[in-house]
């Protein structure tokens, strides 16, 4: 059976005119892509309740550890690094702002998600409002995951690209590989079992990197400061970063997720009791602060070694360049770790809410079938990610587009469904808040919103920019998505007076 999936991972040791020192670093990064594969392989005789929620049965450090892997996977790894690059300190507030938001859902959300003891987010909203929010709620999260799959494996192909002298193609091809036969044999149990030594594997491997690239920066901190630009070190804004950006669009698009996410609530609802959920929530907000800085210092570092290559090439090439041989496999290998424990989270939620609540959302299937309906959606929806990922432009905009479109459509009525009563909000009014929020996300990103700009008018548009600001058409579906659900959930309850 191990030909099964060490097949795969030939490719990377046949491509031709490899040094002797990248042999070594192949070997390093082969060996661990097998490792996890073996792990999952040896999962795969797991029951329902293991695949899904991993038994609920995990205590704070482990939900602690996986919810912090989670979070730092290309978004949070290549995605801050690049906009270091690009913008400087400023990026750290990628996953700042998720942090706040982690630490708000432990105080707020966790302990009520645990407790309700369901399987996914869509099951939330089943409870609430039944079938006719769930279902279209449901597509909408296995879309958006979608692309934020496909942009973990672009990640995983640019490590093994750069790093490993393969080409692309052929280094994607292997990523996607090893993350869906993973994710498919092992399932959250596998997940939360290997994402605590994988998140060491990345931080000894993200430090490592931080000191070589800073040697080879600067020969001081003194240096350093001096010809880096004033304000690539400025913070909490900079020009290119400012007010608007970090207390609307980044809470907005990028905090929400967090307190209304598919894998967020996965972690949450494998622990054991309420109390796990909480702490681990507000443990793991605390535990992202010093990485988040430390990925926003290296992308500065090497825009000052390389600062004339693609803000995402430019980790790469440095690993190629100035990491003596072996131990840029490891760091290499660390971040694929980042990349994986984020990249399987993220397909196995997707996988589980496709099938139990689009595929399988009018039958009480056994255990068993509803099962093998994952594990095919995990194949499914793996191939579609790997042809996304083949397609997209880059890391930052596609989990953009995959954030844009699951805020506008999902984030509203599930925050709602847990104060339903008290603010009165009807199945109707949900249901509509996810369709109109949805669809104008989507519509919104075709041409540069050409359809949303035209359906707007000139006053409207104006309006709409003047209210909502630049980024008014990743906002817009937001804004139309609750005024929808408190309306017509007003009308709703007026029409039963």
């Amino acid at each position: 059976m191990a030909r099964e999936f060490v097949k795969p991972l030939g490719i990377l040791l046949q491509t031709t005119g490899m040094a002797g020192g990248t042999v070594i670093d192949a070997i390093v990064v082969v060996g661990y892509l097998c490792t996890m594969l073996l792990v999952g392989w040896r999962s795969r005789g797991q029951s329902a309740e293991s695949y899904w929620v991993a038994d609920r049965q995990n205590g704070t450090r482990r939900i602690t550890v996986s919810l912090v892997a989670t979070v730092f996977g290309a978004s949070s790894t290549f995605g801050i690094i690049g906009l270091g690059y690009a913008r400087g300190m400023t990026a750290a507030w990628w996953a700042l702002i998720g942090a706040i938001a982690l630490a708000l859902f432990g105080l707020a959300l966790a302990p009520r998600v645990r407790e309700l003891g369901v399987y996914t987010l869509p099951d939330i909203l089943k409870r609430a409002y039944g079938n006719m929010v769930a279902v279209p709620a449901a597509i909408m999260i296995v879309v958006a995951w979608c692309g934020i799959v496909a942009a973990q494996m672009t990640a995983g192909a640019r490590v093994l690209s750069g790093v490993l002298a393969v080409e692309y193609t052929a280094a994607l091809s292997v990523a996607a590989a090893v993350f869906i036969l993973y994710t498919f044999w092992g399932g959250q149990l596998s997940v939360l079992k290997t994402d605590s030594w994988q998140l060491v594997l990345f931080g000894v491997g993200l430090v490592a990197c931080v000191v070589v690239v800073a040697i080879a920066a600067q020969d001081s901190p003194g240096s350093l400061i001096e010809t880096t630009s004033r304000d690539h070190l400025r913070f909490p804004i900079s020009g290119e970063f400012g007010w608007y950006d970090l207390f609307v669009f980044y809470p907005l698009i990028i905090g929400l997720p967090y307190l209304v996410g598919p894998d967020i609530y996965s972690r949450v609802l494998c622990a054991k009791d309420n109390s796990v959920a909480r702490r681990s929530a507000l443990i793991g907000g605390l535990a992202i602060v010093p990485i988040s800085f430390m990925l926003a210092v290296l992308g500065i570092l090497l825009r000052e070694l390389y600062p004339d290559v693609a803000q995402e090439a430019a980790l790469p090439t440095a690993l190629r360049d100035l990491v003596p041989v072996g131990l840029t496999g490891l760091i290499a290998a660390g971040f694929l770790a980042a990349i994986m424990s984020s990249a399987d989270t993220t397909l196995v939620s997707a996988a589980t809410i496709l099938s139990l609540n689009v595929i399988g959302s009018r039958t009480e299937a056994p255990r068993a079938p509803q099962l093998r309906s994952t594990r095919v959606a995990v194949l499914g929806l793996g191939l579609v990610a790997w042809l996304i990922a083949g397609l997209q432009e880059g890391i930052i905009p596609s989990l953009l587009l995959a954030y844009t479109i699951f805020v506008g459509g999902v984030v509203f009525p599930t925050l709602g469904s847990f104060y339903r009563d008290r603010l009165g909000i009807t199945a109707r009014g949900a249901m509509w808040a996810v369709i109109v929020g949805g669809v104008v996300a989507v519509v919104g990103e075709i041409h540069d919103g050409i359809l949303v700009n035209t359906a707007l008018g000139t006053r409207g548009l104006a309006l709409a920019q003047q209210v909502l600001g630049p980024q008014y058409l990743s906002l817009l579906p937001i804004l139309l998505s609750l005024t929808v659900m408190m309306t017509v959930s007003w009308t709703n309850r007026r029409a039963r007076w």
